[in-house]
C-alpha cells in the first residue's frame, strides 16, 4: 500500500501483514517544524478510505440515477461518504436509457403540510409473470407524505394486502406517529370490509381515487416508477427471478438519494433525522465471496469462500 498527497507526493509505503493490516514506518512532526534527527517515534493508527470512485461508477452504485441528482447530492453535501472523483467523464448510460424511458409523467402533487406518519399513500404492483426466487409476484408500497420514505413489501397473492396495510399502519403507532389517513386506488385489495372495518376502528379514513383515474394516486404512480425504473437497470443481463432483490435495492437507494421535494433533504434524513451514509454502496449484481460458515464448514482441504 502506497500513501500519496493530493500533489502527487509519496509519503509512506506499507506491506500487508495478515488480517487487512498494513506495517508501515511513518513519522509524524508538529506543522511547521523541520524533521529532526533524534525524532520520538510513536505508534499510530490511521482510517484507510475507499478511493475516490468515477462518476460512472457511482451512477451504477445508485442504481442508475441521474448525473445531476449525484451531482446536486455532491455539491450540497447531502451524504457522507460520498468521495468522487470529479475529474472523470459522465458518459451516456445505454441501461438507463432502455430502462426509464416514458410516457409524460403524472402531474405533480400540490404542497405538503402534512406531519410525518399522517398521510400514506398505497399501491400494489403486479402481478408479475416471473415469481421471484422468494415465491413473490407482487409488492406494496407505502410512501410517506411528508417524508418521501418509501417502503415495499412483498406479496405472493393479492388477498394479502390488508394485513400488510395493517401491519405498517400498526408499526407507525408504535413509532410514536399518528397515522391519519391512507390514499389508494379503488382496488378490491384496499376497498373492502376487512380493512374498511379495521381503519373505522382505528380512526384512520380512507382517500380513495375517482372511479376509473388510479393517476390521482400520483404519488405511489410516480414512487412506483422512480423503483422500478432502476431495478430494470440494475437487473440488466441478471436471471429475471431477481426482481424483487433489484426492487428491495432500488427503494433502499431512493431512501438515500436527493428528491427535489424534500428541499435538500433524504426521505432517509427526514426519518432518521441523520445524513445518510453511502460509503458501503456497491453495484448491483457484482460479484462477491461468501465465506463459509455454520453447518456448512468445508473440510480443511476444500476453499473456505465461495
Amino acid at each position: 500500500m502506497t500513501l500519496i498527497t493530493k500533489d502527487g507526493t509519496l509519503v509512506a509505503r506499507g506491506t500487508k501483514v495478515g488480517n487487512n493490516l498494513y506495517k508501515m514506518k511513518v513519522a509524524v512532526r508538529e506543522p511547521n517544524t523541520q524533521p529532526s534527527k533524534n525524532k520520538t517515534v510513536t505508534p499510530q493508527t490511521f482510517l484507510a478510505a475507499k478511493p475516490a470512485q468515477s462518476w460512472e461508477t457511482w451512477h451504477k452504485q445508485f442504481g442508475h440515477t441521474s448525473y445531476g441528482r449525484l451531482q446536486h447530492m455532491l455539491d450540497k453535501n447531502l451524504v457522507e461518504g460520498f468521495s468522487v472523483d470529479t475529474r472523470t467523464q459522465k458518459p451516456d448510460c445505454i441501461a438507463s436509457t432502455e430502462s426509464k424511458q416514458t410516457v409524460e409523467p403524472f402531474s405533480k402533487s400540490t404542497e405538503r403540510k402534512t406531519e410525518p406518519g399522517e398521510l400514506t399513500h398505497i399501491d400494489l404492483w403486479g402481478k408479475y409473470s416471473i415469481t421471484s426466487i422468494n415465491g413473490n409476484n407482487y409488492y406494496i408500497l407505502f410512501v410517506d407524505d411528508a417524508e418521501r420514505f418509501s417502503t415495499t413489501e412483498f406479496l405472493k397473492q393479492k388477498g394479502e394486502a390488508p394485513q400488510k396495510v395493517k401491519e405498517y399502519l400498526t408499526h407507525l403507532k408504535t413509532q410514536d406517529r399518528k397515522p391519519k389517513a391512507i390514499r389508494v386506488d379503488r382496488g378490491k385489495e384496499f376497498i373492502n370490509d376487512d380493512l374498511k372495518t379495521w381503519c373505522r376502528q382505528q380512526g384512520i379514513e380512507i382517500h380513495m381515487t375517482a372511479p376509473y383515474s388510479p393517476s390521482q394516486n400520483g404519488v405511489a404512480k410516480r414512487m412506483n416508477q422512480t423503483i422500478v425504473e432502476p431495478a430494470r437497470a440494475i437487473l440488466r443481463g441478471l436471471p429475471e427471478f431477481l426482481w424483487e432483490y433489484a426492487v428491495s435495492h432500488s427503494s433502499y437507494l431512493h431512501n438515500r438519494t436527493y428528491t427535489r421535494t424534500l428541499d435538500n433533504k433524504m426521505p432517509y434524513e427526514m426519518r432518521f433525522k441523520i445524513k445518510p451514509n453511502v460509503f458501503h454502496l456497491r453495484e448491483f449484481g457484482a460479484p462477491v465471496w461468501v465465506l463459509l460458515q455454520g453447518q456448512k464448514v468445508p473440510r480443511k482441504m476444500e476453499s473456505k469462500s465461495r
